[in-house]
């Protein structure tokens, strides 16, 4: 089942509950038609892993401290959390990478990013011209600096190359 983030409050809660289980976090907008494409298939997912994974939903426009956690300036954004540090993230409408992404950290073997460059975040949707791209709608917000998630140190420099995340 897909939880709906309905404040910061709730989504730490959230995020507690989880425990061992890998948290995947839709960072979403109502407006956002990609968003709307790839709900289908989150929802699906998020059955089907329903032992392993926790299905946030995060829309962005009604959770602004969340948002800016996490750097998001494009949606869909993906962000994957395994024992409180985020593993993988990623920015489009891209079903079959989402279901990828999921199956490779909802196993119980996972490294969380400590493996072979295999375990790269995959960097293939550059936020550089995401309002050309179909699969991806840009916010037009001015974030500001915010506290950064606990992740690896290639994961956040992956994310600061491609925009999700501000050094």
């Amino acid at each position: 089942m897909v939880y709906l983030v309905q404040s910061k409050d709730d989504f730490d809660q959230q995020v507690t509950d989880a425990g061992d289980k890998l948290i995947v976090i839709d960072f979403y907008a109502n407006w956002c038609g990609p968003c709307k494409i790839i709900s289908p298939k989150l929802e699906e997912l998020a059955q089907q892993y329903a032992d392993r994974a926790v299905v946030l939903k995060v829309n962005v426009d009604e959770n602004e401290e969340i948002t800016i956690r996490y750097n998001v300036t494009s949606l869909p954004t993906f962000v994957f959390i395994k024992t409180g540090t985020v593993v993988d993230f990623f920015v489009g409408c891209n079903s079959e990478k989402l279901a990828k992404t999921m199956e490779k950290y909802v196993g119980s073997e996972c490294d969380c990013g400590q493996g072979t460059d295999d375990d790269e975040p995959d960097s293939q949707t550059p936020l550089e011209g995401a309002n050309s791209d179909n699969n991806v709608c840009a916010i037009n917000s001015d974030f500001i600096e915010s506290e950064q998630p606990d992740a690896p140190d290639d994961v956040i420099d992956t994310m600061e190359q491609e925009g999700v995340m501000e050094n």
